[in-house]
C-alpha cells in the first residue's frame, strides 16, 4: 500500500502537533477540507500521555475513537466529560432513568419556593389577591427553561439573564396566565431557582443530560486532566461546554481548537459564534489553515468564494457547476439522493407534498421540529371545544400574530422570523391534511432524521440541519437566503459547500437565459 500523500497545509499542522513545545493552536477548517482526518493524524502524532479529542456528539466521538492509533488519546463528547467530572464530587450519581423525574422534581420545588415567597409576602402586605399554586401549562415552561439553561448559561443566577432563552425555546406563557401573575418574569425567576436547587445537592433520582455541562461549570468542578486537549466544531460549541475544555487542560498543556468561522450559524441555540477568535486572542495561539476543499467542484467553490474568499479549490477537483432553475421545475428536476435546502423549513412542506405526489419518496430533516410542531397543536388545542383543521388554522393565524406582537413590544425583533417559519410551517400542513388525526401522521412521516441523503429519498432540509452533510446535487431555494448580517452570510456559504458536483440555485421566476 502506497504512503499517503499530505498537502503542505496538513504537513504544517502535524508538525506543530509533533512539537509539545510548539503552544496552543487554532485550525481553521473550511467545508470539505479533510478536517477530521488531519485531526486524527496530528492526534495520533503528537508526544503527550494524556490526550483528549472533544467531539461534538457522541456519533462523532465514536467514530473518532475507531480511528485514533494513539493509544494516550481518548475521544469524549463534553458532556461525557462533564459527568466523569460530576462522579468525582458526587460519588455514585447515576443518569437518572427517567431524565423527566429529574426536571419535574427541581421545577415542583423551584414553584413551591416561589409560592411560599409570594404566600409570606401577602401575609405581610395583606393586600391582594392571595397566591396560587403554579399550574401545570407553566410548570412545563419553567422545566424547559431551566433545563437548557442549566446547559446554555450554566452562570446565571439573574432572572433577566434568561429572558432570551425563554424566547428563543419558547418558554414564555400565554396572555392569560400572564394576567394571573405567571408571566415571563415568574417563568425566569423559577427557573433560576431550580438551577439554585440543582446545583446545591446530589439528587437521589440521578442527574440529567443538562447536568453534566451545568454541574462542573457552575460548582467549579472542573479539574486538570490533560495535556493536550483538542476541541472540534469549536465555532458550535457553547461557552459553556469551552469553560469545561479550557479547565481540564493541565497547567503547560496545549488547547488545539478547530472550527470554521464561516460556519458559525448556532449563536440562536447559545452557540459562542466567536469562540475561534476569542480563543486565539486570550491564548495568543498560532493561527493554522486548512483552506483547500476535496469536496467541491471548482465552480462551486467560486461562488462560495464570494463569501469566504479564502476557500479554495483542490486542483484535482472536477469542474462541477452552478445552475439557475425556475421553482415551478424544481419537482420534476429533483431524483433521489438529491438534497433541496431553505433557510426556513415552511418552504419545504409544500415541496415534500409535492416530490410525495409525483411517486418521489421525499423526508424533511428534523423529528424534533415535527415535536414541536406537535407540541403547538396540543397547545392551540388544549381546552378548547373543537379540533377541526378550520378551527385549528384561525388558532394558528391568532397565536402567530399574538407571539409576533409579543416580540415587538419586547424589542426581539430577530426572533420574530421564528415564529413566522413555525406558524406557516403547520399552516402548509393543515391544508394539505384532512383531519388533525390526519395532519399529525403527516408531520410523524415527514420529518425524521433518519435515512437523510439517502440513495432512495429526496432529502429537504434547513441549511442549519444540513450541516455536516453534502450530496452530489443540492438544490438552494434562493428566495430564503438573507444578507443583513454576518451570520445570515455564514448561511449561504454552509448551503454552497453542501455541493460536491451540482448546485442549483431555485428562483421563483424562471431565470432569464
Amino acid at each position: 500500500m502506497s504512503e499517503r500523500i499530505w498537502s503542505d497545509e496538513q504537513n504544517a499542522i502535524f508538525t506543530h502537533f509533533e512539537d509539545r513545545n510548539a503552544g496552543h493552536l487554532t485550525i481553521i477548517a473550511r467545508a470539505g477540507t479533510g478536517k477530521t482526518t488531519t485531526i486524527i493524524e496530528g492526534v495520533n502524532r503528537a508526544p503527550e500521555t494524556s490526550i483528549l479529542l472533544a467531539a461534538f456528539n457522541k456519533k462523532i466521538a465514536t467514530e473518532l475513537t475507531e480511528r485514533i492509533a494513539n493509544p494516550h488519546a481518548e475521544a469524549k463528547t463534553l458532556h461525557a466529560l462533564g459527568f466523569a467530572l460530576v462522579r468525582r464530587f458526587w460519588n455514585g450519581v447515576r443518569v437518572a432513568t427517567n431524565t423527566k423525574d429529574r426536571v419535574n422534581d427541581l421545577t415542583d420545588r423551584a414553584t413551591l419556593a416561589e409560592y411560599q415567597r409570594q404566600v409570606a409576602e401577602y401575609r405581610a402586605s395583606g393586600f391582594g389577591q392571595g397566591p396560587r399554586q403554579c399550574p401545570d401549562e407553566v410548570k412545563a415552561l419553567v422545566g424547559n427553561l431551566h433545563s437548557k439553561a442549566r446547559e446554555i448559561n450554566p452562570l446565571a443566577t439573574n432572572p433577566d439573564e434568561l429572558i432570551d432563552l425563554a424566547l428563543t425555546f419558547e418558554c414564555v406563557p400565554g396572555d392569560s396566565w400572564a394576567a394571573e401573575g405567571f408571566d415571563l418574569a415568574y417563568v425566569c425567576r423559577a427557573a433560576v431557582k431550580a438551577m439554585e436547587l440543582a446545583a446545591a445537592s446530589k439528587p437521589a433520582t440521578g442527574i440529567d443530560f443538562s447536568d453534566m455541562i451545568f454541574l462542573p461549570v457552575r460548582n467549579g468542578w472542573v479539574l486538570p486532566m490533560y495535556d493536550l486537549v483538542v476541541v472540534d466544531e469549536a465555532q458550535d460549541m457553547t461557552l459553556a461546554q469551552l469553560i469545561i475544555a479550557e479547565g481540564v487542560l493541565r497547567k503547560g498543556g496545549r488547547l488545539v481548537v478547530v472550527g470554521d468561522d464561516r460556519q458559525a450559524i448556532y449563536a440562536f441555540r447559545g452557540a459562542d459564534s466567536e469562540s475561534l477568535g476569542r480563543l486565539t486572542t486570550k491564548l495568543g495561539s498560532t493561527v493554522l489553515g486548512l483552506k483547500t476543499t476535496y469536496r467541491c467542484g471548482k465552480a462551486i467553490v467560486a461562488l462560495a468564494q464570494e463569501f469566504v474568499p479564502d476557500f479554495r479549490a483542490n486542483e484535482t477537483n472536477p469542474e462541477g457547476e452552478v445552475l439557475n432553475l425556475g421553482f415551478d421545475k424544481l419537482v420534476a428536476s429533483a431524483e433521489y439522493g438529491d438534497f433541496v435546502l431553505s433557510r426556513v423549513n415552511a418552504p419545504l412542506v409544500s415541496i415534500a407534498m409535492s416530490l410525495l405526489r409525483n411517486g418521489k419518496r421525499a423526508r424533511i430533516a428534523g423529528r424534533d421540529i415535527g415535536a414541536s410542531l406537535k407540541a403547538l397543536i396540543r397547545k392551540l388545542s388544549s381546552g378548547k371545544a373543537s379540533s377541526s383543521l378550520p378551527v385549528l388554522t384561525d388558532r394558528v393565524m391568532a397565536w402567530r400574530d399574538k407571539e409576533i406582537n409579543r416580540l415587538l413590544k419586547l424589542n426581539r425583533e430577530e426572533r420574530v422570523e421564528g415564529v413566522h417559519d413555525q406558524a406557516e410551517t403547520l399552516l402548509e400542513l393543515i391544508e394539505a391534511s384532512t383531519s388533525v388525526s390526519d395532519l399529525e401522521n403527516r408531520i410523524d412521516v415527514l420529518f425524521t432524521d433518519d435515512g437523510l441523503g439517502a440513495a432512495g429519498v429526496v432529502t429537504c432540509s434547513s441549511v442549519h440541519r444540513s450541516k455536516g452533510l453534502e450530496a452530489n446535487r443540492v438544490f438552494v431555494l434562493a428566495k430564503t437566503l438573507r444578507a443583513r448580517n454576518q451570520e445570515e452570510l455564514n448561511i449561504q456559504y454552509v448551503a454552497i459547500t453542501r455541493a460536491k458536483m451540482t448546485l442549483v440555485m431555485v428562483h421563483d421566476a424562471a431565470p432569464v437565459a
